[in-house]
């Protein structure tokens, strides 16, 4: 490579994500860009972001080639989502975009715009920013995510990025323990109603849906399958109780959780983590320019979405998802 890679590799948080900028479409393929970008990701703890001039240029196929460097890229479509995808590549369309009628041809949060960094950290009264990990309600849940930027606002709709891995480390004794044994219960029917209380657009699934896509279980410390580490897992929209490993849960509980979104009070002994999760030591915030790529694993690290003025300005993102 002609490239001076020692001189474009920048740490976001002391340990904690790294970013390549200087890049060109042609590094993406590579091969000794594509094994380094890979070892910085695995050794910044998941999370890699990559930034040059000619990227917003990236095709489809391009971004997909690029995002097999890290793992396998799922190609079945969400339910209730498949007018949200990139045409017939498995890259969902995030933001306020619109088709040639007019109809709208992304996924949309409608969700407050940062005033500040005191911002990124959770906040219990507001409970937001919706800091989660991705698609736990999947049989396999995802290892990461690819997230390409196609079109920017001036002002807001930054990604929120946070350490899993070191905020796990640094809790108490006590408050391993308690965490210890239990699983998340994570319904896709309950993710969308729940996203629809605030964003009224936002698809619900059928019946037929919701019986196609039961919940899952996943625990809530996750120990990393490749470095071996332990990780707080499973906080995402979906997750609508904690129960110990291999309790049930009735149906009665699930049709309150999937029909009416709402979460059983057992959550609260994850989401009370959050405000350590989120806090400066252990997070990232990434402020988009129109081609950034920025990949993590789910595994390890938590994100979440910040607002923009969706009535003025458009924001438009690319997102695949990694499976192992």
């Amino acid at each position: 490579m002609t490239m001076q890679l020692e001189q474009v590799v920048t740490p976001l948080n002391v340990a904690f994500g790294a970013m390549l900028t200087g890049i060109r479409r042609a590094d993406l393929e590579d091969p000794e860009f594509r094994e380094l970008a890979y070892q910085l990701w695995a050794e910044h703890r998941g999370l890699l972001g990559v930034r040059g001039e000619d990227l917003a240029e990236l095709t489809p196929e391009e971004l997909v080639h690029w995002s097999e460097n890290f793992g396998r890229v799922e190609t079945e479509r969400l339910a209730a989502r498949e007018q949200r995808m990139v045409g017939g590549h498995p890259i969902l369309r995030i933001g306020n975009t619109v088709d040639a009628s007019g109809e709208p041809n992304a996924t949309f949060s409608n969700v407050p715009i940062l005033e500040s960094d005191a911002d990124v950290q959770y906040n219990p009264q507001t409970r937001r920013p919706v800091w989660h990990t991705d698609s736990t309600f999947k049989m396999n849940p995802p290892i990461g995510s690819v997230f390409h930027c196609r079109q920017a606002p001036p002002r807001g709709g930054d990604t929120l990025f946070a350490d899993t891995c070191g905020a796990y480390d640094a809790l108490e004794p006590e408050q391993k323990a308690t965490l210890s044994g239990l699983e998340a219960v994570c319904s896709l029917a309950h993710h969308d109603k729940k996203i629809s209380l605030y964003t009224p657009n936002y698809p619900t699934l059928t019946p037929e849906q919701r019986a196609a896509n039961p919940p899952n279980r996943v625990p809530v410390v996750l120990e990393h399958p490749v470095t071996g580490k332990p990780a707080l897992y499973g906080l995402n929209s979906s997750t609508c109780m904690l129960v110990q490993e291999g309790e049930p849960v009735s149906a009665a509980d699930l049709d309150r959780f999937d029909l009416e979104g709402v979460e059983d009070d057992s959550v609260l002994v994850l989401r009370d983590l959050l405000p350590h999760i989120t806090s400066p030591p252990f997070t990232v915030r990434w402020q988009w320019e129109s081609g950034d790529i920025v990949v993590w694993d789910n595994r390890c690290t938590m994100h979440s979405a910040s607002g923009f003025d969706a009535e003025h300005h458009t924001r438009e993102m690319w997102r695949l998802t990694l499976l192992d």
